[in-house]
């Protein structure tokens, strides 16, 4: 009995170690995400100083099963993403997100859009994990479509937000005063989900 006791209390530090591990990036993780800042910001409409990184497949994976913090869908060509990564940047420093250490405080942004394209094998695994949180296509099969924003806790989807906000008609015209103060709102909820959850 004890050494069941002895295997189960390890497996369960081991587990631990690892999910603790999925959300503190080694210092060679730092200089390789160095310059992704302003890589962000050739894309997209944020600041310089801006908290997204360009996160790796396998980073993808490992934050879904394993990681806290939030995750950005998009694609350089999706005016709904120019739309939403500012605000996204705004509410998560309102937040003070970028507080915490490591992955958590960084929004890793992955883009989908050839995968998906391609329906490959990447694609779908994502889609298996995020299926109850996807809309289907017109034949009835989950689909990402972006920008889509989940906010992780412990490998927990806590939430996600598709798109910007539905009085903005047209994705290619800016969002006014008003519908960005609601974007800003639904994000910075999604936020604290992750900031209260004691998973």
């Amino acid at each position: 009995m004890k050494k069941i006791i002895t295997l189960l209390l390890s497996l369960i530090l081991i587990l631990g170690l690892y999910a603790c591990a999925a959300d503190v990036p080694s210092h060679d993780w730092f200089a390789a995400h160095a310059n992704d800042a302003a890589r962000f910001a050739e894309l997209y409409p944020v600041t310089e100083d801006n908290p997204f990184v360009f996160a790796s497949y396998s980073e993808l994976i490992t934050h879904l099963q394993y990681g806290t913090g939030v995750i950005a869908f998009g694609f350089p060509d999706c005016p709904r993403c120019k739309n939403a990564f500012p605000v996204l940047e705004k509410a998560f420093y309102e937040m003070n997100m970028d507080q915490h250490a490591g992955f958590r405080g960084r929004i890793l942004y992955y883009d989908m859009y050839d995968d998906r394209e391609e329906n490959n094998e990447r694609y779908q695994t994502v889609v298996d994990y995020l299926e109850e949180f996807l809309r289907t296509d017109d034949s009835g099969n989950p689909r990402l479509y972006m920008p889509d924003i989940y906010f992780i806790a412990s490998g927990t989807v806590m939430g996600n937000h598709l798109d910007t906000v539905e009085s903005l008609t047209n994705p290619r015209d800016p969002l006014n005063d008003e519908q960005e103060a609601e974007l800003l709102n639904i994000y910075k909820a999604l936020i604290q989900e992750v900031e209260d959850c004691d998973c």
